[in-house]
């Protein structure tokens, strides 16, 4: 390379700078296209300058120019001087007054682009105002762009300035700057990226940075030097990954939220991924609306789709030709069904199938085939399934966790935090993403297999390490974590009977039943299983013990019928002495309690001594204390007592281990009888017992409450029923009808009639749908009253006849807390002919449904 004279540098040399270029460039033996390629700059940059039509290159770009012509330090200063950037010249600032419109520079938000996103436009304004650099990460689709554009929109005032870089189309680290620069306005190669961020106000320039992920390190050398250098200006940056800055706040970008069922029309209604579909498909179809025909279809649709912003509107877009239950039906094979017709935006988000290939193509090839291989794990998923399932060439088990926290990064896993420290790592993936990655594990010739038998290997020795776990002092702990891993069982269940291996997967469900029980959102899996696997194997007392699994978890759903029917043939097949035919007599006596079957009755003292003969103290206590509640139910308040008692005397034991439940029946059995100080005693036991993390909380927030309604305590009655009142709308609890009938005797008490009736009438329908009839017994009474003061007397007293007729002639009797609410409310009441009933269970639900039709 010829060395540079001082006199090339003149200050009126536009012309001799082009000169030089054009020299230098053909010295160097460079076209301009591969200058362009080595400097990180465009060719028509190149082409521009060597043209002379650019008034004052830019700083940074003459500066990549040298650098692409390999000039040495002297020469490259200077070839900047005859840039002209040895003179100081005034420049013409961004943030000088502009007229109307020009303060938004590059894309504006959509109008309505944003559905259920208000939390976190607050937020990102907040954060704007307090930190100088935001990144929004999150999957590609998941909507980072809209959302950055409204909250760089909602946090801009009369005087700032808001420059959207779009960074999509940028192929190199080296050509941010110009990008930004371009994003500014200015011609090509014009000015110096410094000359157009110094001397700003805060809150005066906001700069987006869309789309960052593929030219990282260009954003995070720009960004850092923008936040460390200008404090004038605040930075947003979307990208699938995180800068790495010190400086950075990250905030994840969720994707929507999307019904919890498919049935309630008020909760498919407030889902923000069913009204941003409902929004898209309008401007389709000018008549599409939400209805209560098409909502089933519309919820399961949107759950299906993850609540993927991209997902959804693609999905919306074919609304116009497809019926909602065409494109639910197609989505077996989304990537076809969402394959456009988006036509703007970046070219890698105009399909479902190019967004998260982005990403994809992205990983390093052991992230890439770990994000194949967890896809067939079911979500969510456990960092030790991962690592006992999934690894082997490329992936050393040792680098599990750093390639896991690779696929978190560039959001193509989502962490699961709730109880992460009790409970180990969790992960889930969204469907879109596992059908990708699924698809890319099928086509690997035998892999699918070879790991779907792995699974089946990994949950066969993991049940042998539950074993023992019920006597064990941190069993809720480990069949928690167990649970965690529920979705991987499922996998490994699905492969062994495909096989055809039904006594291994009688095993698995043996040894993994108690994890079941820990969320009942899954338990229905564990009844399918031991119902598949008790129809399959051959061993008639493993049959009966995978049936006796499917009572319990029935029961634990609120499918009591199914329960008792799992329970009775249960009995038939296992030996009745063996702890799991305990197990089946003891389920069958507490889900014929529930459902008003006498024949209950005669078997609790034969359980009763079988149990106490029983070499397992734990078990033989656990049975005990099931009679115990099943009594408590038949009204047989001091024999439930005693042997609730004996089940607390046992804990003294080793390996026996309270329950909180135990203590809640101790709880209400002293509060019907009168015992209002050992009622709190026992209900404050079983809250310092309740595992930190039980998602049924509201057992003994409830509790407690009707022990503080009793003693007269209102407002702290009315303050724990909103604490379990909080639970129940995450989730269906065993004990939501107290809470529910506590809520409106508070209300009745107020006034408060409408929350009353409300109350009470959830109460009534849950316990009709699950089958738990002898509780209704409990609930009828209060509904007797809110109709005496709602003003339906006449309605009121009918039900009242009846119930007094029950209480003369019926087995159980109606406990001493509804017993007492039903004579305050039955001065005018005759009491009904027609009794007794012939069956019990049915009378009730004739009750429970007259009260519905009168509260309605």
């Amino acid at each position: 390379m010829t060395g540079l004279s001082d006199t090339d540098g003149r200050a009126d040399g536009r012309r001799s700078f082009a000169d030089l270029l054009l020299d230098l460039r053909v010295q160097a033996g460079l076209s301009q296209e591969e200058l362009a390629e080595r400097a990180g700059l465009s060719v028509r940059t190149i082409r521009e300058l060597e043209a002379g039509r650019v008034a004052r290159p830019r700083k940074d770009s003459v500066r990549l120019l040298a650098k692409g012509l390999g000039l040495q330090e002297g020469d490259a200063e200077r070839f900047l001087a005859a840039a002209g950037h040895a003179i100081v010249r005034p420049v013409v600032s961004v943030a000088d007054p502009a007229p109307i419109g020009l303060r938004w520079r590059g894309t504006r938000p959509i109008p309505d682009g944003l559905v259920g996103r208000e939390e976190e436009l607050l937020e990102l304004e907040d954060l704007l105002r307090q930190n100088r650099l935001v990144t929004l990460v999150g999957p590609g689709g998941v909507g980072k762009t809209e959302l950055a554009l409204a909250a760089a929109d909602r946090f801009s005032g009369a005087e700032t300035t808001v420059v959207v870089v779009d960074l999509t189309t940028v192929q190199r680290d080296a050509a941010v700057p110009s990008a930004i620069l371009d994003a500014f306005g200015t011609a090509p190669g014009t000015s110096d990226l410094d000359d157009v961020l110094s001397g700003r106000k805060p809150g005066d320039l906001v700069i987006v940075e869309d789309n960052a992920e593929h030219v990282l390190d260009g954003v995070a050398t720009v960004a850092n030097r923008m936040v460390r250098s200008f404090p004038g200006i605040g930075v947003l940056v979307t990208s699938r990954i995180p800068l790495g800055l010190p400086d950075e706040v990250v905030r994840r970008v969720q994707v929507l939220g999307v019904p919890a069922n498919d049935k309630d029309l008020d909760e498919i209604a407030a889902s923000p991924a069913v009204e941003m579909f409902v929004r898209r498909a309008g401007r389709v179809r000018r008549d599409f609306e939400l209805t209560p025909e098409n909502a089933t279809t519309v919820a399961r649709l949107c759950q299906r789709l993850d609540g993927l912003p991209l997902a959804l509107e693609l999905a919306a877009a074919r609304a116009g030709s497809l019926s909602v239950e065409t494109i639910l039906a197609a989505l077996d094979d989304r990537f076809r069904l969402l394959s456009g017709p988006r036509r703007f935006g970046a070219p890698h988000q105009r399909t479902l199938a190019d967004t998260i290939a982005w990403s994809v193509d992205t990983l390093s090839d052991a992230a890439r085939q770990l994000l194949y291989r967890a896809s067939m794990l079911g979500s969510p998923f456990t960092l030790d399934a991962v690592a006992g399932i999934c690894t082997g060439a490329p992936i050393d088990p040792l680098d599990v966790p750093m390639l896991l926290a690779e696929l978190v990064d560039k959001s193509l896993l989502q962490p699961v935090p709730e109880f992460e420290q009790l409970y180990g790592a969790r992960y889930k993936m969204l469907e879109t993403i596992r059908e990708h990655a699924y698809a890319g594990l099928s086509s690997q010739d035998d892999d699918l297999a070879v790991f779907r038998d792995r699974a089946v290997a990994w949950c066969s020795e993991y049940v042998k390490g539950l074993e023992g776990a019920w006597a064990s002092p941190d069993r809720d702990r480990r069949y928690r974590a167990a649970n965690a891993n529920s979705a991987t069982f499922e996998v490994a269940l699905e492969r062994a009977a495909e096989l055809g291996e039904w006594d291994q997967a009688a095993q698995i469900v043996l040894g993994f039943r108690i994890a079941w029980q820990y969320q009942a959102s899954v338990a229905q899996t564990g009844i399918r299983w031991a119902g598949e696997c008790a129809e399959n194997v051959e061993d008639k007392e493993v049959s009966g013990m995978l049936l006796a699994i499917a009572g319990r978890l029935s029961n634990l759903t609120g499918d009591v019928r199914a329960a008792r029917r799992h329970y009775g043939e249960a009995r038939t097949l296992i030996a009745p002495t063996s702890e799991m035919g305990l197990v089946a007599r003891g389920g069958w006596v507490s889900s014929g309690s529930l459902l008003l079957n006498t024949l209950i009755l005669a078997e609790i003292p034969p359980l009763v001594a079988d149990a106490r003969e029983h070499g397992n103290v734990q078990r033989s206590t656990t049975v005990q204390a099931i009679c115990g509640l099943a009594l408590a139910r038949w009204g047989r308040l001091p024999e439930a007592k005693e042997l609730l008692l004996a089940w607390e005397a046992a804990l003294a034991n080793p390996g026996v281990y309270p329950d909180e439940i135990g203590y809640l029946a101790l709880s209400r059995i002293s509060l019907e009888l009168g015992d209002l100080g050992e009622a709190r005693r026992f209900a404050e036991l079983a809250r310092e017992i309740q595992a930190s993390d039980d998602p049924e909380r509201t057992k003994v927030a409830g509790c407690l409450a009707m022990v503080e309604y009793h003693e007269g305590r209102y407002a702290e009655a009315q303050a724990l029923l909103d604490e379990a009142d909080a639970d129940i709308r995450g989730h269906r609890g065993y004990f939501d009808y107290l809470v529910m009938l506590y809520r409106s005797r508070l209300a009745r008490r107020s006034g408060d009639l409408v929350l009353a009736r409300a109350s009470i009438k959830d109460a009534v329908s849950r316990l009709l749908v699950e089958g738990r009839v002898v509780y209704l017994l409990d609930v009828l009474p209060e509904a007797v009253a809110v109709l005496h003061a709602a003003g339906q007397s006449a309605e009121a007293d009918t039900l009242c006849g009846q119930l007094l007729a029950w209480q003369r002639t019926m087995d159980p009797p109606m406990l001493p807390s509804a017993w007492a609410i039903l004579q305050e409310s039955c001065k005018t009441a005759s009491e009904a002919s027609g009794w007794p009933s012939a069956d019990p269970a049915e009378a009730v639900r004739r009750l429970a449904d007259d009260v519905l039709t009168a509260l309605s």
